[in-house]
């Protein structure tokens, strides 16, 4: 959404903005979590790293590099923009905190963001290349740090994980009415629902699929998940606001 994910390095700047200054207007407590975008996801495809390591592939290790920097870069971007409005915002390097072991992704430390939070900084993470203890690695998507902070934030309590993307929220093929947008559904019924396909962009997260996963198991910790179209005027307010729109809720 706040990239061009067909051209690398794009930013949509007035998307940005506009965000940005919705989340500054809704005075909530926020966490906020980014993607790849163009940053991230067409050297993570370049490169296979969601397939962790491989000899086959040239120059993988230096592409590890590349697309983390490219990351940096990009959060630095939405960084500086919160600090240019006076709002305090500081970057958690996803790959700081989180680490790969035996398969299962751990977060090693929760207290850097529950500070910031307790200091009113905007505390913000983003998609980014985790380190795996057998000498590997892959990539760690926003959907799934989302999911980690849920389970172990200990001083604070999430009512809501927001997605804000460039749909309205979940859309299915109907057989009688062709695609169609799913306003509210259980977290149970997810896997049997026939997903549209709205979209071809690079994304090596998965898309909308990808995210089904991670979507059930937020409702599982008792969180309710809000799909909403983030390019529509003041959608992201009216969420972190609780007002009525036009997107999906997913509960348990």
């Amino acid at each position: 959404m706040l990239t061009d994910k067909n051209t690398p390095y794009s930013i949509r700047e007035d998307v940005i903005d506009s965000a940005i200054q919705q989340i500054i207007d809704s005075r909530e407590k926020i966490i906020l979590i980014h993607g790849g975008g163009s940053f991230g996801h067409p050297l993570a495809k370049k490169y296979s790293l969601s397939d962790g390591k491989n000899a086959s592939v040239e120059n993988q290790v230096l592409g590890l590099a590349e697309t983390h920097e490219a990351m940096n870069r990009f959060n630095s971007i939405i960084i500086n923009k919160f600090i240019e409005k006076k709002v305090p915002a500081l970057s958690i390097q996803a790959s700081s905190i989180f680490i790969k072991k035996n398969g299962k992704t751990i977060l090693n430390s929760i207290e850097q963001t529950e500070s910031c939070l307790n200091l009113n900084i905007i505390p913000i993470l983003y998609g980014d290349i985790i380190i795996d203890t057998n000498y590997s690695f892959s990539i760690i998507s926003g959907d799934d740090i989302a999911l980690e902070l849920c389970r172990n934030l200990k001083e604070y309590n999430v009512s809501k994980v927001i997605y804000a993307m460039e749909t309205d929220g979940i859309w299915v093929n109907d057989e009688e009415v062709g695609n169609a947008l799913c306003q509210e559904i259980k977290s149970d019924d997810l896997d049997s629902i026939n997903l549209a396909n709205l979209t071809n962009k690079i994304d090596v997260t998965g898309g909308i699929k990808g995210k089904i996963s991670s979507i059930k198991k937020l409702c599982e910790c008792n969180v309710q998940v809000q799909l909403i179209n983030g390019l529509k005027h003041k959608y992201i307010l009216k969420a972190l606001k609780n007002q009525d729109l036009e997107c999906t809720k997913v509960m348990k």
